[in-house]
């Protein structure tokens, strides 16, 4: 036997009305706020939204808990700025979807929302977030100290990267002939504070021992980079030498023997002519060199022998 089907006409009403109030709420709330910021330049904050049908009640904008903006279509004047100390509005840049801050000082760095109202009947409300660092950039470049311009192959190169007072500190890199340096070469040491200021210094050494691979053509390349967000990169670089005595070989010919000519670690200069005479004279002779090494903090003798004949 056919019956008819019973419909709940009160459940499918409701159904109704929620997919009709969905369909028209206020959704994709979504900041844009700059990560970071040099301090006194302008900050632009973006605030988008879809109102899905919905009608705009208000907009607010915050910083930590306090509002410092808000804009009311139905209002007049639609705009008000909240005084709020450090914090500077552009009024004829600013509307319902941003906000337009002047002259940014370190102070403002923090959080700020946006909150995004929808008039009646629904009185949707959707606030979001993001974080803004306000950057004071450091007055000059990072500078390399304690590397030498000369080293040879077995020497320990080991100098410090320093970038001077800012607020955040730069973040610290080295490279080795363009390449990242290893972990293992590099230490960071702990942030030096400004004495009368908020302002940060960084440092970070750098250490090792110097193999035949690092010399391209007889030069070494170190670059130390800083860098801050993505608003800061500047860099400082120093060029090292291969220190290498050039051997030349021994004749026969009753001329002078040494067997180094024009290098760092010849000394023959300081002998007088009687020594010379003694020195080409003599069927063999011990010489010791002492080499002024500049790029080294160790000195380096050198013996060398003439055999007898």
């Amino acid at each position: 036997m056919w019956h008819p089907r019973v419909v709940d006409l009160q459940s499918s009403i409701l159904c109704l009305l929620i997919a009709a109030e969905v369909g028209v709420a206020l959704r994709d709330v979504r900041v844009t706020i700059p990560v970071a910021v040099k301090k006194g330049d302008n900050a632009n904050l973006i605030c988008n939204y879809d109102m899905e049908g919905d009608i705009l009640y208000s907009v607010k904008w915050y910083k930590g808990r306090r509002e410092f903006y808000r804009y009311t279509p139905k209002e007049n004047p639609a705009m008000k700025i909240f005084p709020q100390p450090g914090i500077s509005v552009e009024r004829t840049l600013s509307n319902e979807s941003q906000v337009v801050l002047t002259a940014v000082d370190t102070t403002m760095s923090g959080k700020f929302s946006c909150e995004v109202s929808a008039d009646a009947p629904s009185f949707h409300t959707i606030i979001v977030s993001g974080d803004m660092e306000i950057v004071e950039l450091p007055e000059k470049r990072p500078s390399i100290m304690g590397i030498h311009s000369r080293y040879r192959v077995g020497d320990m190169l080991r100098g410090n990267c320093t970038s001077h007072f800012s607020k955040p500190a730069a973040n610290l890199t080295w490279t080795i002939n363009e390449l990242p340096a290893s972990p293992l070469y590099t230490t960071e040491y702990k942030l030096i504070k400004g004495v009368n200021s908020n302002l940060e210094s960084s440092v970070v050494e750098l250490h090792f021992t110097i193999a035949p691979n690092h010399f391209l053509r007889g030069k070494l390349k170190l670059k130390c980079f800083a860098d801050i967000h993505d608003i800061y990169r500047a860099y400082a670089d120093k060029i090292i030498e291969q220190e290498t005595p050039r051997i030349l070989a021994t004749g026969t010919s009753g001329h002078n023997a040494n067997l180094f000519q024009n290098t760092p670690y010849d000394s023959s200069s300081n002998l007088d002519e009687g020594n010379r005479e003694n020195h080409h004279e003599s069927d063999g002779f011990v010489k010791r060199y002492q080499a002024d090494l500049s790029s080294s903090s160790t000195s380096a003798f050198f013996k060398v022998t003439k055999a007898d004949t």
